[in-house]
């Protein structure tokens, strides 16, 4: 068991477009002092499930926890302690 604080946890968080499931009930912990990466294939997801980590999505199903402030009714505290550099705009 880890006795570090957790610091992002995800929930069954979804994304839907239409038809097209971009992100699929992702459930994971990351705690302080992790080192933690995404990879996959070009449209696998990850775009956009960071996109719902920097609350500039909403999730079509399930909740994220970032520092403790609800994804969903807390995005501005969220935003206040969190960067968000992509790729490209």
């Amino acid at each position: 068991m880890n006795d570090q604080q957790v610091v992002v946890e995800t929930i069954e968080l979804r994304k839907k477009f239409k038809r097209v499931v971009a992100v699929d009930g992702i459930n994971l912990k990351i705690y302080q002092g992790d080192i933690f990466g995404i990879t996959g294939p070009n449209g696998s997801g990850k775009t956009t499930f960071l996109m719902m980590l920097a609350t500039l999505l909403r999730p079509s199903n399930g909740t994220a926890n970032i520092l403790g402030y609800d994804l969903c009714k807390e995005p501005s505290k969220i935003r206040s302690l969190i960067g968000y550099v992509p790729e490209s705009f």
